[in-house]
């Protein structure tokens, strides 16, 4: 690494310290939850550190980058709540016989496509939906970034959403 780069990232680092809280309200306008914005702000700073820009790019692309990512974000989770309401509703109602037979036949098609799907898949899936873990936790425990757990649960969401449709 040349001194030039390693001018650059403390250069950066030193940007994006300086404007973290500013990036941090950037976010939360976007996604409406501090934990979710602080999140998403670390998540630029490695989007950042894997690239080599100019120093006077540093705030500009920071913003960028956090925009989009809560951007990101916030689709998914939109796609995500629809698919849940729809799941919560359908579980709410009280079942009769034809309900639960039909409740059984969407298990089953549910059971298929998450057998159908990568064991990486599965494994966010279920750690979102059955224990309850944030994209964070869940990156960590796969080794991804927040923003790529929230695409693989989106994934799996879609793939059930449109098994079931069919």
């Amino acid at each position: 690494m040349t001194n030039d780069h390693c001018i650059s990232i403390a250069g950066a680092e030193q940007t994006f310290v300086s404007d973290r809280e500013r990036l941090i309200d950037l976010a939360l306008r976007i996604v409406d939850s501090r934990a979710v914005a602080e999140e998403i702000v670390q998540e630029s700073w490695i989007r950042w550190h894997g690239k080599e820009y100019a120093q006077a790019e540093a705030g500009p692309i920071f913003r960028r980058i956090v925009s989009n990512l809560a951007k990101d974000w916030r689709r998914s989770r939109t796609a995500e709540q629809v698919a849940l309401s729809e799941i919560y509703e359908r579980r709410n109602a009280t079942p009769s016989t034809e309900t639960a037979v039909i409740a059984r036949n969407e298990l089953s098609i549910i059971v298929r496509t998450l057998l159908s799907m990568s064991d990486r898949h599965v494994r966010a899936f279920r750690m979102r939906m059955i224990e309850g873990r944030t994209y964070k936790e869940i990156g960590q425990a796969l080794g991804l970034s927040v923003s790529h757990s929230h695409k693989l649960i989106e994934q799996v969401m879609v793939e059930i959403y449109f098994a079931l449709d069919g």
